[in-house]
Parts: structure tokens; C-alpha cells; sequence
């Protein structure tokens, strides 16, 4: 019995010990150390110190450039560990390792913009998997994927403006194979309801080759009919106020998006703002997610080349007056 207490009584007190020895290391100290560079600076150490005077446990080294706290282990930051630099006021917090950030954050302020990143490091420069996010006045931009030195190299890139304006952009190997924005329509199969692999729809014409032809094409919006004008040097296809009132006096559901928009024609300039339909109706398709322009300032509804966008083909046959969409 006498025994077994004893070898408890040593197993605890190496417990005790270990248990002490680790407080002491990482407990705060205030030994100071003045450091002489070559090029004449100084620089000032307070903090812990082993037996050969290197930096070791918790510690803050201060110069003219850069102040640079942490855990250190023979004069190196090991573990936790912040990184500022003076000059522009950034900031380097996170996993060190033979004084190399590994995985952590940046952060940087100024008066007109603001610039954080999560994720890993190489040389104090973005390098890796990782989160970028810049903020401005007018927009704010997030990059996230595989960076190297600062760059995105694969991922993407959010962009979104004040306007509500979104743009996402697709990197591969450093450079961008794709930019979708969430004003635009672009081609999508799922977004063509139908059995069909094609539709034909006939234009209804007025006036005559001395006069000029104006094509229009019957279009309907769930239960809502209207005319649109097929004109195929309109950008964007838009709705009328007066369609657009009667549509909304008809109870047709659509999704503002807060967005305004300008187009420019041979009419002059034209205001308006941009919602999404999702049960535009043409011939024996249904297309959802459709984004179209409702005028503010006049009343003209058009059937632009956006709305083609959303087709993986339209033919227009002039001399039959006929528009095959093909899904």
C-alpha cells in the first residue's frame, strides 16, 4: 500500500511540473532587448528570453517599420502571431512557422477603401486557398479560390456595385473563361420549358418595302397577352408603361431588381428598371428567369437580341414573316 502511494504521489508531481513549466513559457515577461541592424536601424525586444537571449515565449519586437508579436521559439514566431506594418497600417494575424505566416488574415484600412483576406500565405503574400474581399464606396469585389502571390489564379470574382449591379467572373489559370451579370439573359436549356426542339412563331407585319415593315410577334406572359415589336437591333427587350401598368392590373407576378438602366437608340436615351419573369410564353415554350426592361418614358415594347440569348438558335425566315426559336 506504502508503495502504490509513493509512485502516485511522483507520477503526480511530474503532472505538476509539466503543468508549470508550460504556464511559464508562454507567460508574459519583461525583458527587453535592443537589437542594432546593418542599416543602422534598431530595433526594441520585450518580452521572454531563453538562456542565450532568443526570443522564446510570448513577445513583442518593435522598429521603425513593423512591430511583430507573438510566440517565438529560438528568435523565430512560432504559433500565434500578429504582423503590422506601420507605413499603411495593415495587419498580418495568424499560424507562424519558422517566421512564415501560414494561415491567418490580412487586413488593411484607408480612407477610401478596405481590403481583408482568410486564408493561406507564402512570403506575407496571398498563396493558396483563400477569401479576398475589397470594399469601396461604389462597389464591393470578392475573390475566392486558389491565389498566388496576391493573384487569383483559380476561382471567382464577385463584383457587386451600390447600383445592385452583380457581376461573377470564372478564372482558370489566371485568366477569366467566363462573366455572367445579372442584368443580362444567357442562354440556359433548363430554362426552356417545352417537349419540342424547336418552335415557329409567325410575325404579323405592317407596312410595305416603300414605307418600311414593322415586324410584331404575339408574346404572352402566363394568361396576359401583349405585342411586342421584333426589332432586332434592340439590345435589351423591354415592356411599355402602358403594358406594363396593365400587367401589374392583371396581377402577373415578377421580381423586381432593383436595378435602372439606360439604353440608347436611334429614339434617343431611354430610362427604366429591369425585373425577371419567370412564365414568358413564346410559341410552345415556356421561358423562365427572363430579365426584361419595363420603360419608364415611353411606350414602346420591343423584342430585343437578349431575348434570342436565351435559345440555343432562332432563325428568322424574312419571307415567310416566322421566328423558329430552337431549344
Amino acid at each position: 500500500m506504502g508503495f502504490f502511494y509513493i509512485a502516485c504521489m511522483k507520477i503526480s508531481s511530474i503532472v505538476l511540473f509539466v503543468v508549470s513549466y508550460s504556464s511559464f513559457v508562454y507567460t508574459q515577461c519583461s525583458e527587453n532587448k535592443i537589437i542594432n541592424y546593418t542599416d543602422g536601424s534598431v530595433g526594441n525586444y520585450l518580452g521572454c528570453l531563453d538562456d542565450y537571449e532568443n526570443f522564446h515565449g510570448n513577445g513583442t519586437l518593435t522598429n521603425d517599420t513593423y512591430i511583430k508579436s507573438g510566440i517565438w521559439d529560438q528568435g523565430k514566431l512560432n504559433g500565434e502571431g500578429t504582423f503590422t506594418l506601420i507605413s499603411d497600417n495593415s495587419f498580418f494575424k495568424g499560424e507562424w512557422k519558422n517566421d512564415e505566416l501560414i494561415y491567418g488574415t490580412y487586413s488593411k484600412k484607408a480612407n477610401n477603401f478596405s481590403l481583408s483576406y482568410l486564408g493561406e500565405f507564402k512570403n506575407l503574400k496571398f498563396h493558396g486557398q483563400g477569401k479576398r474581399t475589397l470594399t469601396t464606396s461604389t462597389y464591393t469585389e470578392i475573390k475566392e479560390g486558389s491565389f498566388i502571390n496576391d493573384t487569383i489564379l483559380n476561382g471567382t470574382e464577385t463584383t457587386t456595385y451600390e447600383t445592385g449591379l452583380v457581376v461573377i467572373s470564372t478564372y482558370k489559370m489566371g485568366e477569366v473563361v467566363s462573366r455572367l451579370r445579372n442584368d443580362r439573359n444567357y442562354y440556359n436549356k433548363n430554362h426552356i420549358i417545352g417537349d419540342s426542339e424547336s418552335t415557329e412563331v409567325a410575325l404579323n407585319t405592317e407596312g410595305d418595302e416603300n414605307d418600311g415593315k414593322t415586324y410584331f410577334i404575339d408574346l404572352n406572359i402566363g394568361d396576359f397577352k401583349g405585342s411586342w415589336v421584333f426589332d432586332s437591333g434592340a439590345q435589351l427587350t423591354s415592356i411599355g408603361k402602358r403594358m406594363f401598368e396593365r400587367l401589374q392590373s392583371e396581377g402577373v407576378q415578377f421580381k423586381d431588381l432593383d436595378l435602372t438602366i439606360k439604353t440608347f437608340g436611334v429614339g434617343g436615351v431611354s430610362n427604366g428598371s429591369l425585373v425577371m419573369i419567370e412564365n414568358f410564353k413564346v410559341g410552345n415554350y415556356v421561358i423562365k428567369e427572363f430579365i426584361i426592361k419595363v420603360s419608364l418614358d415611353n411606350n414602346y415594347s420591343l423584342l430585343g437580341v437578349d431575348f434570342m440569348d436565351k435559345f440555343e438558335n432562332v432563325i428568322w425566315n424574312k419571307k415567310n414573316s416566322t421566328l423558329t426559336f430552337y431549344k
